[in-house]
């Protein structure tokens, strides 16, 4: 029993550890986005209640309502947008993939060309080039791959899946856009104290994703933490001064 456990928790740990490399991107962007999003609508409140303005009659009820439709609706519309972006990335390669496949059979000596120029553009002298040249062709896709990569700019999506990528995307947005309406919906009658304990939900939120960021990518701790709270910091006190400017 004690081994069948152990085996468990290896295995559930190299999951935590695929999933968090593998979509990396969607996570931190999902939340980010989630946090500064739905903080939005909560430095709007509070800067109009700061104003002393009656705007929409807006009580902590009217924030949790909006917070929850706004954080509902802008991560299926994140998640359906970076489907998209992904399955277009998809068709754009296997696009430009397959006429270059053509290229090369039907008319190999410019295809040689554009690789031997970019090869001499990266430091190679003309008679490496013409050898590298030979060696791809000896295996195409290879050459084709790096072709794609290097003179097109476009690279490979490789096994990505666009749906757990968009899933991804809703799931980060929806935790991370979460926690600034969480003193709201828990009935925080004072705005302000309600305010505040949103903002130290922020905070504790953007540490979460540093640290995320400093775990999986493996740079320094400090470099992680600070321009997350920077980059969020920033975005958010822009959500309240606009609230502030629009409640007055």
């Amino acid at each position: 029993m004690a081994g069948i456990w152990r085996r468990w928790r290896r295995y559930r740990t190299k999951v935590r550890q695929y999933v968090s490399q593998q979509y990396l991107r969607e996570i931190v962007y999902g939340g980010s986005d989630g946090i500064v999003t739905t903080f939005a609508v909560v430095a709007g409140f509070t800067g109009a209640n700061a104003t002393g303005s009656d705007l929409m009659g807006l009580t902590i009820g009217a924030v949790v309502l909006f917070g929850l439709a706004n954080l509902f609706s802008d991560a299926m519309s994140m998640g359906l947008g970076d489907y998209m972006s992904i399955r277009s990335q998809e068709d754009l390669y296997h696009t430009t993939y397959q006429k270059e496949l053509k290229h090369l059979e039907h008319s190999s000596e410019s295809f040689n060309n554009r690789i031997q120029d970019k090869l001499v553009e990266k430091g190679f002298s003309k008679s490496d080039a013409k050898e590298i040249v030979k060696l791809f062709h000896k295996n195409p896709k290879f050459g084709i791959e790096w072709l794609m990569q290097e003179y097109h700019g476009i690279p490979d999506p490789g096994d990505t899946n666009p749906i757990f990528s968009a899933l991804a995307t809703i799931v980060s947005f929806l935790f991370f856009g979460f926690i600034p309406l969480i003193p709201f919906v828990f009935g925080i009658a004072d705005p302000t104290q309600a305010f505040l304990l949103s903002i130290s939900g922020v905070i504790t939120a953007l540490v979460l994703l540093g640290l995320l960021r400093w775990k999986v990518v493996g740079y320094g701790l400090t470099r992680a933490l600070g321009e997350t709270l920077f980059l969020g910091g920033v975005s958010a006190a822009i959500a309240f001064i606009i609230g502030a400017i629009i409640g007055a």
